[in-house]
């Protein structure tokens, strides 16, 4: 994958692995989409969450967080009023830090810096706490909302596992962020219990969120 990626601004986070419909309402977004169909080959881009922005004209601007997540597009929902697209399917598979933003043109082109997977000290121990969290907050969830969130079986890999709970838990963006910026995965799924308890305790004292709706797919590392 190049070091160089055209970049969609996100509402969110994404996460390696995670399979997420997007809608794509601004300009840039929609530049991005039309040259990476225009170029062919493959649908490649960067995602990076945005801190506050605001729009003027034509033009979009974003204080953005500075590591984002490589992510390929599999579906493309055009509008037939201006064959412009309308709604996007990511999945993440990498994680960068920005080295260079580039915006001459128009949207945002960056020069990335690939992020290793280190596992820590601890990945499978710190995984066996993370996911008894995990299973009570979800069932947490299920009892006061529906569909609720509903989950089988758990990946045995402890990096992927740190990736699936982090996007299936309820969190504002600057938590998720935290995470997916995480050095390692031990550190990941520690920061992961710790908001895990937060919102377990939350839940406890205001049952009321949301309902959640995620797809998941392996991860693709490289």
């Amino acid at each position: 994958m190049d070091s160089r990626l055209p970049l969609l601004t996100v509402e969110t986070v994404i996460f390696p692995g995670l399979v997420l419909p997007l809608p794509i309402t601004d300009v840039q977004g929609r530049s991005v989409i039309r040259d990476l169909v225009e170029n062919g080959g493959e649908l490649a881009c960067g995602a990076i969450a945005v801190r506050d922005g605001y729009e003027l004209g034509d033009r979009v601007f974003r204080s953005l967080y500075g590591t984002g997540c490589a992510a390929t597009i599999s579906e493309i929902t055009l509008d037939p009023d201006d064959e412009g697209p309308v709604e996007v399917t990511l999945t993440g598979n990498r994680r960068f830090k920005v080295d260079e933003l580039d915006s001459t043109g128009d949207y945002l082109v960056a020069d990335v810096e690939w992020l290793a997977e280190e596992l820590g000290d601890d990945p499978l121990g710190t995984a066996m706490i993370a996911v008894q969290r995990f299973r009570r907050y979800a069932a947490a969830v299920t009892e006061i909302s529906r569909p609720g969130l509903h989950i089988g079986s758990l990946p045995d890999d402890p990096g992927t596992l740190s990736y699936l709970m982090s996007a299936a838990t309820t969190l504002l963006t600057p938590e998720r962020q935290k995470l997916l910026e995480a050095p390692d995965t031990t550190t990941r799924l520690a920061h992961l219990i710790g908001l895990l308890d937060n919102e377990l305790s939350a839940i406890a004292a205001i049952p009321s969120l949301p309902d959640t709706d995620m797809s998941w797919a392996t991860m693709h590392p490289n």
